[in-house]
């Protein structure tokens, strides 16, 4: 994989890191890998394995392909969302509906 290609997976895995509002710490935490070792993915200077891609798709909750090619993913795609949500329990589901109410209410 060439440098260019690292650097902007990368830019792509801080860009989504703080959009989650996680420290590095707290996401490599989140993905089970070393805080360093995902320090220096988001800097482009280590290349990772199919287990952490995995890792991180599942924990980022982003597609492999736009972690790896930068495609299949838009910045407010509500499919994230829609994931997290398919994997609740009815009671869960319904909190998740109140909190959202409450969310909306107080940002309008």
């Amino acid at each position: 994989m060439e440098k260019q290609q690292l650097i902007e997976i990368g830019q792509r895995l801080r860009q989504r890191r703080q959009e989650l509002g996680l420290t590095r710490e707290k996401m490599s935490e989140l993905a089970d890998i070393g805080s360093g070792y995902y320090g220096q993915l988001e800097i482009g200077t280590s290349q990772m394995s199919i287990d952490t891609l995995i890792k991180l798709s599942h924990s980022m909750h982003l597609p492999m392909e736009y972690i790896i090619f930068g495609t299949g993913y838009e910045l407010g795609d509500s499919s994230a969302i829609i994931d997290l949500l398919q994997h609740c329990s009815p009671r869960e589901l319904a909190l998740a509906e109140d909190v959202l109410k409450l969310f909306l209410m107080k940002n309008n």
